[in-house]
């Protein structure tokens, strides 16, 4: 029995097939959006209204699954690799958002306090890119050295051996727990100061049109809501 389980647990070769390295070519794949830049979806409607819907589901869905699965760890072993794959269309559809909200950004030109909301907006969305790459990342390495130290080891001993031991796996859990938690307060900070721009913009849209064209008999001029 000893010697069947050593020779289950130290494969001869390198299976590449195997979720750990299928999950990290997809991650680096997943970079590919990075410099795409899509401006409108159609009828000339902003891309970036529409595409940000999907970080702000996808990033809480992920971040909150994977402090439940490193509670729960046999799921973790069970759906990581279903966790990992959302997180990482998480990740390309914040690359996406950024670079619809910087065409949108560059369209409106917007001016006052309203502008100044809108770079804070950015940076905040750049952070939280970084946050959300370094979790994704942890999070894969961290699916790997839990199937590495419970005896399935890739075969590829620059991985196998610092992945190996439990400590390194427990350094894993707390850093992916503290990365889940930064990308949380980041997903709130960006979208509280992107519907703070939002607000701001049309408050100031509203103060152009009333300055503009004043009121008549049939009461206050319209105010758009755009």
């Amino acid at each position: 029995m000893s010697t069947q389980t050593t020779t289950v647990g130290r494969p001869g070769g390198v299976d590449w097939r195997r979720a750990e390295f299928v999950l990290t070519a997809l991650a680096l794949l997943g970079f590919l959006t990075l410099p795409i830049r899509i401006t409108t979806i159609y009828s000339g409607l902003p891309a970036h209204p529409l595409f940000v819907h999907v970080p702000v589901i996808l990033i809480p869905t992920t971040i909150v699954a994977a402090i439940v699965f490193m509670v729960r760890r046999d799921w973790f072993s069970r759906y990581g690799i279903a966790l990992a794959l959302v997180s990482i269309v998480a990740m390309s559809s914040i690359f996406l958002t950024m670079q619809a909200g910087a065409a949108l950004r560059a369209a409106l030109n917007l001016q006052g306090p309203a502008a100044q909301l809108i770079s804070e907006h950015s940076h905040a969305a750049h952070v939280l890119a970084i946050v959300y790459v370094a979790f994704t990342a942890v999070l894969i390495v961290t699916f790997a050295a839990q199937r590495i130290s419970g005896g399935m080891p890739t075969g590829l001993a620059i991985v196998d051996r610092p992945l190996e031991h439990p400590a390194t796996f427990a350094t894993l859990w707390v850093l992916l727990v503290v990365l889940a938690l930064g990308g949380a307060y980041m997903t709130f900070r960006t979208g509280d100061l992107g519907a703070k721009a939002v607000w701001q913009g049309r408050l100031q849209a509203a103060h152009h049109e009333r300055d503009g064209r004043p009121e008549g008999p049939g009461g206050p001029a319209r105010i758009s809501p755009y």
